[in-house]
């Protein structure tokens, strides 16, 4: 488990699957910028059963309140595409109550944190839609620079989207960490 002051980062347990499925089912609470592809509960089951939220490829870790261990979100961390040698962070809080806090923020640090401690690559980076000012000051408030635009690179319910690149490096979490 990766300790925050208000919240704390950890692998799904199969108690944790019927909660996290009823919170990440409600399309609404994904907001404007979060994908509104479903997966069903047995998908999820399989997955977390063969071990694939932890995973070379893929990790995967809930983002819980540090007093009461509720569920507020998740956190992944994945290859982004196959020539890149990065890691590619995405994130959601669910809990729409959660939001605005700076939780994501400090879930963001903690889990850089541990993949620069844990792992051989000298490069994290964010992809975030353009309007999502929120998600964008998370970045920057992790320390994260922003490196230009990528002008349509999405579709987004139907329509083409810039997404905003956010990066860090090795040489950039040393001098903040």
């Amino acid at each position: 488990m990766l300790k925050g002051k208000s919240v704390n980062l950890r692998l799904m347990r199969e108690k944790d699957l019927e909660r996290y499925y009823e919170l990440s089912q409600d399309v609404q609470a994904r907001g404007d910028f979060f994908p509104l592809k479903l997966t069903t509960e047995g998908a999820m089951k399989k997955r977390l059963a063969e071990g694939r939220n932890w995973s070379d490829d893929m990790k995967q870790l809930l983002i819980v309140d540090a007093k009461d261990d509720s569920i507020l979100g998740m956190i992944v961390c994945f290859k982004p595409v196959f020539y890149q040698d990065s890691q590619e962070f995405g994130y959601i809080l669910n809990d729409a109550q959660a939001r605005g806090k700076g939780r994501m923020t400090e879930a963001v640090k903690l889990f850089v944190d541990y993949v620069f401690r844990s792992e051989n690559i000298f490069r994290v980076q964010l992809q975030i839609e353009t309007a999502n000012v929120a998600s964008r000051r998370v970045a920057e408030k992790a320390g994260f620079k922003h490196e230009g635009s990528l002008r349509h690179a999405l579709i987004v319910r139907g329509r083409p989207t810039d997404i905003e690149m956010y990066g860090l490096t090795r040489d950039d979490w040393e001098q903040i960490a």
